[in-house]
């Protein structure tokens, strides 16, 4: 079932759980303009494979410009983010091993679409920190 987090919609599709901790699957869809902090997950690797839309993604010092059908490899203690540059995004995010998905659904009561991510760096930080994740602060510009 969708939930709200901030202007995006997530939807876990798999939870380690369902993998046996190997994978979390999550579909993400979000607006024109979407841009998650840039973070660091020091446990697991990220990969995006985009649906629908088009984005910038972040990874280390590399700017990916991805379309329907791109995949983006996120390794793990990179820096890796995106942005939505079309009026709707729409893309699946895959975490290895498992277990990065549960962040979502702990942070969404206070992740609510009227929520201004700023105004919660401080939990989100902390919440961040448990599952392994540093958040360094807002993506950089596309080139």
């Amino acid at each position: 079932m969708p939930f709200p987090f901030f202007k995006q919609t997530m939807q876990i599709l798999s939870s380690s759980n369902d993998t046996n901790g190997a994978l979390g699957a999550v579909e993400v869809a979000g607006p024109k303009g979407a841009v998650p902090p840039l973070h660091v997950h020091h446990r697991e690797d990220e990969a995006f494979y985009v649906l629908e839309g088009d984005y910038s993604v972040f990874v280390g010092d590399d700017v990916i410009k991805a379309s329907p059908g791109t995949w983006v490899w996120g390794p793990r203690d990179v820096p890796h983010g995106y942005q939505v540059h079309s009026e709707r995004g729409r893309h699946l995010s895959l975490v290895m091993p498992g277990g990065f998905e549960a962040f979502f659904e702990e942070v969404a009561a206070i992740a609510t679409p009227d929520a201004d991510p700023r105004n919660e760096l401080s939990r989100l930080t902390a919440v961040a920190a448990q599952y392994g994740v540093e958040l360094l602060g807002p993506a950089p510009p596309p080139a």
